[in-house]
């Protein structure tokens, strides 16, 4: 089973921002995409989530067509992603914005649910315990009662992965998810991303922290100018020219 993204071109008036672009993301497996600002990598994440047209080639859900189906379906086939600016009322705390990430697998309906039934109520219970379990995961459990708005940049952009989580995905894109991160925060990270991958969900990393593409991925595309110019794996992307040139040149070398 896999997400594959075919011959994908997206175009904003006269601009390709993304050219033709090919990848496969088998369940269980991690991928990279990666390159320098302005290459085309969060445009193609949202062409694969919908938030962009396609104007040519086709992006398959473990063999469906998702081109033409809304964001918000999208999700129901199985992507969940995050953003490079988090998407958070500030005023809510943890526990309810990871909590809203379950919306599309709840049951209960609204009249069940201002009833106040005992099926919504054991639901609640474990969608709540659903919700702990994770946020420990990720290091946030003793944060669950804060505010967006009092956390570290680095401490929201955790709190939207664990909110991806929450959707229960078959296939999670992750748009630069250690930007602002500490060290121990990117250690979590990586070690979350394993074990979804280790759980049979497939993950797609966009990233600039290439130490972390290497520790993490199976698998690397290099994109520049909306094209993709090198792939292979991290040790083979790592010790061409090429890649050394344009994306650590321009980057700079990761720390």
């Amino acid at each position: 089973m896999s997400m594959d993204v075919r011959n994908v071109t997206v175009r904003f008036g006269g601009i390709i921002a993304v050219n033709n672009v090919s990848l496969e993301l088998e369940r269980g497996r991690i991928v990279s995409v990666i390159g320098p600002n302005g290459s085309g990598k969060s445009t193609l994440f949202n062409s694969i989530s919908g938030l962009v047209d396609i104007a040519e080639g086709s992006v398959l859900i473990e063999g469906r067509e998702a081109r033409d189906v809304v964001p918000s379906r999208r999700t129901a086939l199985g992507i969940a992603r995050t953003f490079q600016t988090p998407r958070f009322d500030p005023s809510e705390n943890v526990e309810h914005a990871v909590l809203c990430g379950f919306y599309h697998t709840a049951r209960g309906g609204l009249l069940s649910s201002m009833l106040r039934l005992p099926a919504v109520q054991r639901e609640e219970h474990e969608l709540l315990k659903s919700c702990h379990h994770i946020l420990r995961n990720l290091n946030l459990f003793e944060l669950r009662r804060a505010l967006l708005s009092e956390l570290s940049m680095g401490q929201v952009r955790l709190v939207e992965v664990a909110r991806a989580i929450a959707n229960g995905p078959k296939y999670l894109l992750l748009d630069e998810p250690a930007a602002g991160l500490g060290l121990r925060e990117q250690q979590v990270l990586g070690e979350e991303v394993r074990r979804l991958a280790r759980s049979g969900i497939g993950v797609l990393l966009v990233e600039h922290n290439f130490n972390l593409v290497r520790e993490l991925s199976e698998h690397v595309l290099v994109l520049d100018q909306g094209q993709v110019m090198l792939e292979g794996s991290p040790r083979e992307i790592e010790a061409n020219q090429q890649f050394v040139s344009l994306y650590l040149g321009s980057a700079g070398q990761s720390n």
